[in-house]
Formats: structure tokens, C-alpha cells, sequence
């Protein structure tokens, strides 16, 4: 089967590391894919690093008036049977020069659908929507399409993020992953740190967003917790890291369609101690692996952590299950065989309605 991917973002955000996997696990299955980005962006840089296949066309907002022409010469080079797109302007696209192509569009981003006359008709000729979360489906996120639905996880990769070896000790360092926006909630983690044993340290992963290292750390320092904080900004392998901590944290106070930080913890065989926020709710089995706090309460979280260093058994038991709920759930294997199956669906013109989430 030839599978084209769009993915028209500005950079690697969770949309476009969704189509990069899309891509990577089609690839993998012997598929042949195509993937369309803008040349010389990060995006096709990325995809470029994971060996696909990358046509350089800008397809972003009003480049599509001067990318359509060319794009539709990549239609008829490349003649794929299905196209995946992970934005509203590929799928824009799709429809005006390849109407007569089966067409599924991915949505992954926080932003109420579109509506609208014109949007009705886009949708009405999308053959499928996919979400990458069931709570998106809960909240309205379809819209008015009337068409079919389905929900399909992000995949992670689990052979990357793997345990290093077999933990039969508990190490007092909690890790957090994110930018280091206001949204993610990394104050949350900071004052509970307050409220911790002093041995208990914290490391933040991500690059400055809104808010600075500085910045944070100042705040720590205020609080009196400086020492035990560290930021080390955006590095290109948190695995080592991620293999140093005892639990995983994730304090986003919103957003979180899916949470690839979450995932990445939770593979590596930690406990995740999360938001109780969106895509988190469908990701975490509270009690089972992790615990789930309410988005801002760093009193909860600081409660939640402390019972868990105290009880390294019961942590090290989330952990195993963490990372067995990963590989049986969200591995490239497993999720690579609902998308194939679907494409395959999709491809054969089969009746869809069975996709349709109620």
C-alpha cells in the first residue's frame, strides 16, 4: 500500500511527531510512505533522521495557494492509495487536488474544530477522523462531522525508552519532562518540594518557553529549594535521565491531548504521579500506574510522592506495570497493526460506521 503523510506544522509538536511515527510504523510494515513537509524545516529534518522519505512542499496557511499545483504533480507522481493528514491545511489540500483519494485526518491539538459552511464540506469529503485520545471524542472535539470516527493512540517507542536494568531500589529523585511553559504546571512540582524529605531532589528536562531556567530557579531559591532542583534545558537523550529517577511527574495545569513525556516515563518503568487533565486521564490507571493529583494542588502531589518513597515496593510494582501497560497498549507493534488495519479498511472501501465512537 502507498500511504502519503502531511504534516504541515511549524515545528516537532505532538501533531507532527504523530505523523512522523505514523510514517515510521507504516514504513516498518513494508508500506510504501511518502512523507510531505516543509523543506528544510524541522520537521522534515526529523523525518529525515528516522530514514523516511520526505517531499519538500509548504502546504502551511496561505502557501497553499502557490504549493497546490506542485502538490497535486505529487499526487499523480506518487499515487498514493490512502493520505493521512495531521493538520487543517493538508487536509484542505487533500480535497481540492485529490477529492478522489481516500482520506483520514489526525487530530492532535487542543483547538475546538472548525465550523462553518465551507469546514462542513472539507469534513464531508475526510472519510475518517482520527483522535489520539478518547476524552477528545468525550468533549465535542468531532465537531458537527457526521462522518466516521476513531480513536488510535500515540505510539512510543519502547525499545528507546526502556528500563536500563531491573531496579530493586527506589532512587529519591522525581523527573519531569516538558517545556518550561506556565501550562505545564512546573511551579506545582516546585512547591512540592517544600513539602519533602530533604534528601528528595527533582530534575525538570525542556527548553525555555515562556518561562526560564532563571526564572524557576529563582523561584526555587525563594522557596528555599535551589539545591535540590535541577534544570538542565533541552537535551537530545533524556533516557539516561529518565533511567537516575525514582518517579515520574507529569504537572501540566491543561492541554496534554497526549502526554509523550507521560508515555516516555511510563515506558521507562516509572511510576507517573500526573494531572488529572485530558489526555492524562485515559494514560494513567490511578492506583495502578501511578497516582493522579489535581492539576495545581502541589500539596496532593507533595503527599502523593512522599507515600510512595515511603513505600518503594508499591512504587516499584507501578513502575513494572507502567511500563507492561506500554508495551501491550502503545508499542510501535501494537499501534502499527490498528493503524494498518484501518488503512487497509479504509483502502478497500469497507463501511466505516463500526469506526464510529459513540
Amino acid at each position: 500500500m502507498r500511504v502519503l503523510v502531511t504534516i504541515n506544522c511549524h515545528g516537532v509538536d505532538a501533531s507532527a511527531a504523530g505523523g512522523i511515527a505514523l510514517a515510521k510504523m507504516m514504513n516498518e510494515l513494508g508500506h510504501e510512505v511518502l512523507l510531505q513537509a516543509a523543506p528544510g524545516g524541522p520537521v522534515a529534518k526529523a523525518a529525515g533522521e528516522q530514514g523516511l522519505d520526505v517531499s519538500g512542499l509548504n502546504l502551511q496557511k496561505s502557501a497553499i495557494v502557490t504549493g497546490l499545483l506542485p502538490f497535486k504533480k505529487l499526487m499523480k507522481k506518487f499515487a498514493p492509495d490512502v493520505i493521512c493528514t495531521t493538520r487543517a491545511d493538508g487536509q484542505t489540500a487533500c480535497v481540492l487536488a485529490a477529492s478522489d483519494i481516500p482520506l483520514i485526518r489526525i487530530r492532535c491539538d487542543i483547538r475546538k474544530p472548525r465550523t462553518g459552511r465551507l469546514w462542513r464540506i472539507i469534513d464531508s469529503k475526510t472519510d475518517l477522523m482520527v483522535f489520539p485520545s478518547r476524552f477528545m471524542v468525550e468533549r465535542g472535539y468531532a465537531g458537527e462531522r457526521e462522518g466516521a470516527i476513531a480513536v488510535i493512540p500515540h505510539p512510543v517507542d519502547t525499545e528507546l525508552f526502556s528500563p536500563v536494568k531491573h531496579m530493586e531500589t527506589l532512587p529519591r529523585l522525581l523527573i519531569s519532562i516538558g517545556r518550561l511553559s506556565p501550562m505545564k504546571g512546573h511551579k506545582t512540582l516546585i512547591r512540592a518540594l517544600t513539602l519533602l524529605p530533604e534528601d528528595i531532589c527533582a530534575t525538570i528536562i525542556g527548553p525555555s518557553s515562556q518561562q526560564s531556567q532563571e526564572e524557576l530557579l529563582a523561584f526555587a531559591r525563594d522557596l528555599g529549594v535551589e539545591s535540590r532542583l535541577s534544570l538542565p534545558g533541552r537535551i537530545d537523550s533524556i533516557r539516561e535521565i529518565l533511567s537516575k529517577g525514582g518517579i515520574g511527574v507529569v504537572t501540566s495545569l491543561g492541554s496534554e491531548v497526549i502526554s509523550r513525556a507521560g508515555m516516555e516515563i511510563m515506558s521507562t518503568g516509572l511510576p507517573l504521579l500526573a494531572a488529572a487533565t485530558n489526555g492524562l486521564l485515559d494514560l494513567v490507571r490511578d492506583g495502578e500506574t501511578g497516582l493522579l493529583h489535581s492539576p495545581g494542588n502541589y500539596r496532593q502531589l507533595a503527599v502523593q510522592a512522599g507515600f510512595l518513597f515511603e513505600n518503594p515496593d508499591m512504587a516499584l510494582r507501578m513502575g513494572r506495570r507502567a511500563r507492561n501497560r506500554c508495551v501491550s497498549g502503545f508499542s510501535y507493534q501494537v499501534i502499527g497493526k490498528e493503524w494498518e488495519e484501518v488503512l487497509h479498511t479504509l483502502f478497500g472501501k469497507e463501511h466505516l460506521s463500526g469506526l464510529r465512537v459513540p
